[in-house]
């Protein structure tokens, strides 16, 4: 009953997040956020509507939806960085680029994994393992944007560090969720389906009040489109990207 209570607040909380965003108009600034939400929310729906209704059609399904959920949060990443880095198109650029490439290499591994390991190639498992190597990566990349938006002093609106702290968090915990569920075995497993679904709701808190009203980014700091500091951040985020592909790699070969 916990669980249904818990999945119902989170179609209320994402239904109207995405109504506070179109309300406010200010969906275009944030679209892959958004998108994002919205998946969230038809998923949620849809999948509630099959559990009463046609429950075979749920066990059978359950786990198809969560790779569109995990391939798109991959777009708030992209999200962020387009909206630290939006005055430094060179490194804005960059980073976006270097975004692309990591997915693009996830991608192909989930379309390669059921031919390399026939045998661990259920929904499940694949979804499983994606979710890991998506969340590690991701966890990554943030805590290096971390420290570059720390070092250069760089002003985020409510909006934004509403969007990292939501997602951040929810990000940790699972990971978290799932050592811990690696380590102590099938007795954690009803534990860990419940903790994912609490930090999801209070990621949906999180950002439900971070993007209540639209609130843009504070100018930046003068000193920091300077040519050295401008070479330094570019330099930096070479470094974050080239961090996170190879984390990739030996996820990869876990």
């Amino acid at each position: 009953m916990l669980s249904l209570a818990i999945w119902w607040c989170g179609i209320l909380l994402e239904a109207l997040l995405l109504f506070r965003g179109l309300k406010g108009k200010f969906v275009p600034q944030y679209p892959n956020f958004y998108i994002y939400v919205l998946s969230l929310f038809l998923t949620d729906g849809l999948l509630y509507v099959a559990y009463v209704f046609r429950p075979e059609i749920y066990r059978n399904w359950v786990w198809y939806p969560g790779f569109l959920v995990l391939f798109l949060g991959w777009g708030i990443v992209l999200e962020v960085f387009r909206h630290v880095f939006s005055r430094y198109a060179g490194v804005e650029k960059f980073a976006r680029v270097g975004g692309f490439f990591v997915l693009g290499a996830m991608v192909l591994f989930a379309v390669a994994y059921p031919v390399v390991s026939p045998n661990e190639s259920t929904a499940h498992n694949l979804y499983i393992r994606l979710q890991r190597d998506f969340l590690t990566v991701q966890a990554i990349i943030l805590f290096l944007l971390l420290q570059l938006i720390y070092y250069y002093r760089i002003e985020l609106g409510r909006n934004l560090k509403g969007m990292i702290l939501g997602y951040g968090q929810c990000v940790a915990v699972t990971l978290s969720a799932i050592a811990l569920e690696a380590h102590i075995g099938a007795k954690f497993e009803s534990s860990w389906i419940l903790v994912q679904q609490l930090s999801y709701l209070a990621s949906l808190v999180i950002w439900l009040i971070g993007l209540w009203s639209y609130c843009p980014d504070p100018p930046p700091d003068a000193t920091i489109g300077s040519d050295g500091n401008y070479s330094a951040l570019a330099s930096r985020t070479r470094d974050m990207v080239s961090a996170a592909g190879t984390q990739l790699i030996k996820v990869e070969r876990l």
